[in-house]
């Protein structure tokens, strides 16, 4: 650990704390936004600042869904945020970003290379779900449902991103065929829209990844953070945000499928889904995978992220979806196994 002196940050910290009582240092950046931790007489805290946007009623939504789940008899931490000398918990920095500071929560972002994490995992995804199903609060989400697609990113409509796919760039020459991959499932998944929105609905995280939950010693989730993206959703895709960071084409197999059913068997112990939702998880699996794509894109365009960030996410957003169209029907059974009433 190696402390830091940032008059940035030491801005932020004078509106909770009196002058000079904290020490910070540098904490993992994100995709997203940047970490910094804090201590103050020997009580820590983390600093969040959001580089994404700069719109304060979705922070205040996110606040105000933690204060709800903070009612609820959770077997999991989630973040409290901390309210300033004057009663706030939304600050803005001198160059008009906005902060937020929270009670640190104990513990490690996962590997997940244990079965038995795994599925704690699981078990831990599937009540964050059934607790966010009670969740009433008066605002409205910030965010749209994962497949309205073209609402994904402001600067990338789906007409613009399919003419991305079908005649790219020629600095994403070279991955042309991934994006033709890419523009067959944003059309096809276009068809089933209609469909989907027939699914159960509820409020779900829509980010669950091991960078967003921690683990206790014993390897069992401890801690679910980062609820910035919570909106009403199909509550099946909570499932399958999850399940999309199990295909690793580079794994082998039978350990991949140990992963995803060790996942399902702990997700399935707290929560059952219907056999629409399952037979659904394949293409929801595949959305997020083009979700993220879409809004790597979306940054690339606006000169936030770097052109390697958006040939990553094309790879793996063609892999995976390639390995949904070769294991759909497998996939399926495992999921009717463990989450469908009556066989779990």
């Amino acid at each position: 650990m190696v402390v830091e002196k940032n008059i940035y940050i030491d801005d932020i910290l004078a509106q909770y704390f009196p002058a000079d009582s904290w020490e910070t240092w540098v904490g993992q950046r994100g995709a997203n936004n940047t970490t910094r931790f804090v201590r103050v007489d020997d009580n820590p805290f983390v600093l969040r600042v959001y580089e994404t946007h700069q719109d304060v009623d979705k922070v205040k939504y996110e606040h105000a869904i933690l204060a709800a789940l903070a009612e609820m008899p959770l077997t999991f931490s989630i973040p409290k945020p901390i309210r300033t000398r004057d009663g706030k918990t939304i600050v803005r920095t001198r160059d008009g970003k906005i902060a937020g500071l929270f009670q640190y929560l104990d513990g490690v972002n996962p590997a997940l290379d244990e079965l038995a994490e795994i599925q704690s995992y699981g078990r831990t995804a599937g009540l964050l779900s059934a607790s966010l199903a009670h969740v009433q609060i008066q605002q409205r989400p910030a965010y749209r449902p994962y497949y309205e697609i073209e609402s994904t990113h402001p600067s990338c409509s789906l007409e613009d991103v399919l003419s991305f796919c079908k005649k790219p760039p020629s600095e994403f020459s070279e991955h042309t065929t991934d994006l033709f991959v890419i523009y067959e499932q944003l059309t096809s998944f276009t068809e089933q829209v209609t469909t989907l929105r027939h699914l159960p609905h509820q409020l779900v995280h829509g980010d669950l990844n091991a960078s967003n939950i921690l683990v206790n010693k014993d390897g069992m989730v401890s801690a679910v953070l980062d609820f910035e993206f919570v909106t009403n959703d199909l509550r099946v895709m909570e499932l399958a945000v999850c399940l999309s960071d199990f295909i690793q084409p580079s794994e082998e197999e039978t350990i991949t499928w140990a992963k995803i059913d060790a996942f399902l068997s702990g997700y399935g112990k707290s929560l059952i889904l219907t056999e629409a939702e399952i037979e659904a998880v394949p293409v929801l699996i595949q959305l997020r995978s083009l979700d993220v794509f879409i809004h790597f894109l979306g940054r690339y365009l606006d000169q936030v992220s770097s052109i390697d960030i958006v040939k990553e996410y094309i790879q793996k957003s063609a892999i995976r979806c390639n390995w949904i169209i070769d294991n759909k029907n497998k996939l399926i059974t495992f999921c009717t196994t463990n989450l469908l009433d009556g066989n779990s």
